[in-house]
């Protein structure tokens, strides 16, 4: 009987982990997402690259609205702002609610080669 209180605790803690995990896991690939869209999306308008992050956190499934994600961008630095919270189950019908919020930059390099006379 003890060993089985304990695997059962064991598995709601492991579960809880997992469900955690995943939700940073689902962050990272947004954030990295994000990075890569303004990295590469120099003749990209900011708008544009604003609902390739949304259509991004849709794939993942992740609570995330227009207004959630921020976009910049002054001459060739761009920078995008992202926050959401996302419901976590961690305990059997205990949900747990976790702050994410990134903020990735780029300066785009496009043009600035060698001037040719």
């Amino acid at each position: 009987m003890k060993n089985i209180i304990k695997i059962a605790i064991a598995v709601v803690i492991l579960n809880g982990a997992a469900r955690a995990g995943m939700a940073e896991a689902n962050y990272y690939e947004l954030k990295d997402a994000a990075q890569q869209y303004v990295t590469f999306g120099a003749q990209a308008s900011v708008g544009e690259i604003q609902n390739q992050i949304l259509a991004k956190a849709q794939e993942l499934n992740l609570p995330i609205q227009a207004g959630d994600i921020d976009v910049q961008r002054q001459a060739l630095h761009t920078v995008a702002i992202a926050s959401y919270t996302q419901p976590v189950e961690v305990f059997p019908s205990y949900i747990y609610p976790i702050n994410f919020r990134f903020s990735v930059d780029a300066l785009s390099m496009a043009g600035l080669g060698p001037t040719r006379p």
